[in-house]
């Protein structure tokens, strides 16, 4: 049994390489991204919006942070999609999804079907609110840092079906210690 922990910045690939690789390994599949754009959703709010609305009220950051701490604790075989999934399960195999800006925010542009200006900008107004949260909250100044992982892959070339398989090879190599 593994707790395998995903991180990336938007567009990396940690959802669809999340869902494929849980779904590969039998494992319970967790998104803190698909939560947070649900509640964005129920409050008629963007994503954008909605990350301005946290770093005012920071009661449904913290919700949803102990949510993934708590279902770290519980359970034993999952995949979690997170950008502190890492950070409060720390008895996980922690994996880094790398991929550069420019294939990134393409990807944003096809998953959320708006325009690359638009990407850009919320990209970037995302990210800057994520470091802050992330600061004020848990004094993480670099959620990103490749010390935080104990893997790192770089999507911008692959496929999520390629990323899988190099995580599987990661996974096996636990299982033989």
């Amino acid at each position: 049994m593994a707790k395998i922990t995903i991180f990336g910045l938007a567009g990396a690939g940690k959802s669809s390489v999340g869902k494929l690789l849980a779904k590969k390994l039998g494992a319970d599949f967790i998104s803190s991204g698909n939560l947070y754009r649900e509640e964005a959703k129920s409050r008629g709010l963007t994503l954008s919006e909605f990350e301005v609305f946290c770093l005012k009220d920071d009661s449904l950051d913290r919700a949803l942070d102990n949510k993934m701490k708590e279902y770290g604790c519980t359970h034993d075989h999952f995949v979690a999609e997170s950008r502190l999934a890492w950070f409060f399960i720390s008895d996980s195999i922690k994996i880094k999804l790398d991929c550069d800006f420019n294939t990134r925010v393409g990807r944003v542009v096809s998953r959320d079907q708006v325009s690359l200006e638009h990407a850009l900008k919320e990209t970037n107004l995302r990210e800057a609110a994520h470091l802050e949260r992330f600061r004020q909250y848990y004094g993480i100044s670099r959620y990103d840092a490749d010390e935080n992982f104990d893997h790192i892959i770089d999507t911008t070339h692959s496929c999520p079906e390629d990323v899988v398989e190099k995580i599987c090879d990661i996974i096996s190599t636990y299982e033989h210690r």
